[in-house]
């Protein structure tokens, strides 16, 4: 069977549908995928199933194994490999609700994301001090926003496991640093169960809902990520819609003892 590569903004993931795979991806499975000596390399899985209520169901799977609510660039990905790479609407069910998405015939995608929220079970501030001032934002998955100066001179590489796995957040969370510029926004994330990635656009959604919140832009907000250019449109009752590329790589056919091994974890 193949499995396709695809890529939006730097954030590569790999779309498997579980129909043609024969079971289920486990999350070991995920880790040995996106392994790129063992397996094929990736910032995750998207795995497709058949929905009742949509297009199709789409589960996300983190490279340490971990399950992922939601993911701004991966639904993008979904939307345009179903499609046919041509433009049309589709509507993909997820952990954090149904989003509707339109393939445009630039190849951009708008997909319609869960609506944020300031508040979760997925941030419970006690009186241990959280190091950096932030402003939490749930997108269907947990953020943490930090407002910095400079975001290439934020020592995330070395920070961020650490606020990933703050008290304040017991289901962990992706971590973003952010400025903004001439009505823009720069910016850099650390992804839950990742690591520093290109680009993250649920990171930039909640990006976007900070710098908005914050009077630091006007939605619609261009935001700029290390590996490419979103839109994000924030309404003054915080649904989203995010605008970018999807971009297919390459299709990877596996060898079958490697779907054997893929089998047994």
């Amino acid at each position: 069977m193949t499995v396709a590569k695809w890529q939006a903004t730097g954030n590569a993931y790999l779309i498997i549908p579980e129909a043609t795979l024969g079971f289920a991806v486990t999350g070991a499975g995920a880790t040995l995928l996106c392994d790129p000596r063992q397996g094929i390399g990736a910032d995750g899985v998207l795995v497709l199933s058949a929905s009742a209520v949509s297009d199709m169901r789409m589960l996300i799977l983190n490279p340490d194994g971990s399950e992922s609510q939601a993911c701004g660039n991966g639904t993008r990905m979904v939307a345009r490999y179903l499609t046919g790479l041509a433009p049309g609407r589709v509507t993909i069910e997820t952990t954090a609700g149904i989003l509707d998405c339109v393939v445009h015939a630039d190849s951009s995608v708008t997909a319609r994301m869960a609506d944020a929220a300031l508040t979760s079970g997925a941030y419970q501030p006690t009186a241990t001090p959280f190091p950096y001032p932030h402003r939490f934002v749930s997108v269907g998955n947990p953020h943490v926003t930090i407002r910095v100066d400079d975001p290439d001179a934020f020592p995330l590489a070395t920070e961020g496991a650490s606020l990933e796995h703050h008290p304040w957040l017991p289901e962990r969370a992706n971590i973003e640093v952010w400025q903004a510029e001439s009505g823009r926004v720069r910016m850099r994330v650390w992804e839950r169960g990742v690591g520093e990635t290109d680009a993250c656009g649920t990171g930039a959604c909640a990006v976007a809902v900070a710098a908005v919140l914050d009077g630091a832009a006007i939605s619609p907000v261009e935001v700029m990520l290390p590996g490419g250019v979103v839109t994000v449109d924030v309404t003054a009752d915080l649904s989203i819609r995010i605008t970018g590329p999807a971009e297919p790589i390459a299709q990877f056919t596996l060898d079958s003892a490697f779907i054997d091994r893929l089998r047994t974890l």
